[in-house]
């Protein structure tokens, strides 16, 4: 019993149980429900990510192309050539 006094030993033992009770865990039916509430709501999050980035990028567009025919309409109002 000498060996247990052996930090090294006891930290190998320690993850020893540690594997053995997350495999335990990993097995019951409460953990792969959770995992699979989990996953679908990583999934619904990604999905209104992608949509609010959708629509971020399309205001985006527009508001560029409102600069644009505001710059082109105050050039012709000063008689200034389109620069582009």
């Amino acid at each position: 019993m000498n060996f247990l006094r052996d930090e090294r030993v006891r930290l190998f033992m320690g993850g020893v149980v540690a594997t053995l009770a997350g495999l335990y865990a990993i097995k019951s039916g409460k953990a792969k429900r959770f995992a699979v509430k989990g996953v679908a709501c990583g999934m619904q999050i990604q999905s209104k990510a992608y949509e609010t980035f959708q629509n971020i990028k399309e205001e985006a567009t527009d508001v560029v192309h409102d600069a644009n025919t505001l710059e082109k309409a105050s050039y012709q109002e000063m008689g200034v050539k389109d620069t582009n």
